[in-house]
């Protein structure tokens, strides 16, 4: 397939010029994160359905234009499982593409696993099968060679002619309003942004610690966090997981004891002291000004009565309208609701089951059956 590769202020502003006329564009990105905690930019694809371009972020100083054309409202973006994308865009450029169709999501509101991979999709309703050889591309190093490109410029090459007939099938079906409030939703997910004050609270086992435990924990998580973020580096490459709950569960007072709660000699040599001080800093924190405990909720009395009730209520529900019961209630979205609905979790938003295209479905027979479980 024929594209451009755009690696020049003004070959970008044209291109983005051409592209804004275009009532939908296909966008893609090709990142790297291996040890970083932001994803590094690598390559951006554009096709407005006649011209191809291989974007060089690299390369490129002035990225205005683009971002203006991620922004124009009169332009739909279309991706696939494009949440990566969103938050690399969000990082590098500040701002997200709106307004935005996720091809994976269509797939989802037409009965394909929730995770339906592009090429399998592109398979079964273009007949092509794609050449995935040039996935674990290090797409930092240049130049890239024609066979990286030809790969890049496949994964929107395709996405359009894709979008159309995933469209179509979801106009026929009246899901479009559906399939739109689902994509909204999936962007603002993405732009949330964790507070170092609140990291603790997402470490496994952390509804285990005492009040004093938990305490340095909140301040471990927080440090690391904070680090991570300044040298743009992933959290575990500055301590594990489940290293920074050993130290706030056993409150060690030395390196040695660091070693051998089974911390790496590099945890040790490069934040062993910086470690010890949170913990001595938080050995005096009085009772009263230490977190809350957390509550584990599968410890709730009538925790898996509920969950099993909901899980068998939404499961009917998706059958009687055809929706693939896993994008309508996840896992993890029912136990958002049983979160909320107890009071264990405080939140500024209604639980996903009950706000948006969910909420028009199970709202009324989710809150009759949750008066049940109180």
């Amino acid at each position: 397939m024929n594209y451009q590769l755009i690696t020049t202020d003004a070959q970008l502003k044209k291109v983005c010029q051409a592209a804004a006329k275009a009532n939908k564009i296909a966008l893609d990105t090709e990142f790297v994160r291996v040890k970083t905690y932001y994803p590094q930019f690598g390559l951006i694809q554009l096709y407005d359905g006649e011209q191809l371009s291989l974007i060089d972020p690299i390369a490129i100083t002035n990225m205005e234009p683009f971002r203006n054309l991620l922004t124009d409202g009169k332009v739909t973006k279309i991706l696939h499982a494009g949440s990566e994308d969103i938050e690399v865009f969000l990082h590098h450029l500040a701002c997200v593409p709106q307004p935005m169709l996720d091809t994976q999501i269509m797939a989802a509101f037409l009965g394909h696993p929730i995770s339906s991979g592009f090429a399998s999709l592109v398979n079964e309703y273009l007949t092509i099968t794609l050449d995935k050889s040039e996935s674990r591309t290090d797409w930092l190093i240049r130049p890239l060679s024609d066979k990286q490109c030809q790969y890049a410029a496949a994964d929107v090459f395709f996405l359009l002619p894709l979008a159309e007939k995933l469209l179509s099938l979801i106009n026929q079906l009246g899901y479009l309003p559906a399939v739109t409030d689902e994509c909204q939703r999936i962007l603002l997910r993405r732009q949330e942004i964790l507070s170092p004050a609140d990291a603790y609270k997402s470490i496994k086992n952390s509804w285990q610690l005492r009040a004093q435990q938990l305490a340095c924990l909140k301040q471990l998580a927080a440090w690391r966090l904070n680090q991570a973020r300044r040298r743009d580096l992933a959290v575990n490459f500055i301590v594990r997981e489940e290293h920074l709950w050993k130290i706030a569960r056993y409150l060690p007072n030395s390196l040695t004891q660091l070693h051998t709660l089974g911390l790496t000699g590099q945890e040790i040599r490069c934040h062993g002291q910086d470690v010890l001080q949170i913990v001595a800093n938080c050995c005096d924190i009085e009772e009263n000004a230490c977190p809350q405990p957390l509550y584990h909720l599968i410890n709730h009395p009538q925790y898996r009565e509920a969950f099993k009730a909901v899980k068998t209520l939404t499961k009917q529900i998706g059958e009687q309208a055809e929706l693939n019961s896993e994008l309508l209630a996840s896992r993890r979205q029912i136990n958002q609701l049983l979160a909320f609905h107890w009071g264990l979790k405080k939140s500024d938003y209604k639980p996903d089951l009950l706000a948006g295209w969910r909420g028009q479905l199970l709202s009324v027979p989710l809150k009759r059956l949750l008066e049940l479980y109180c």
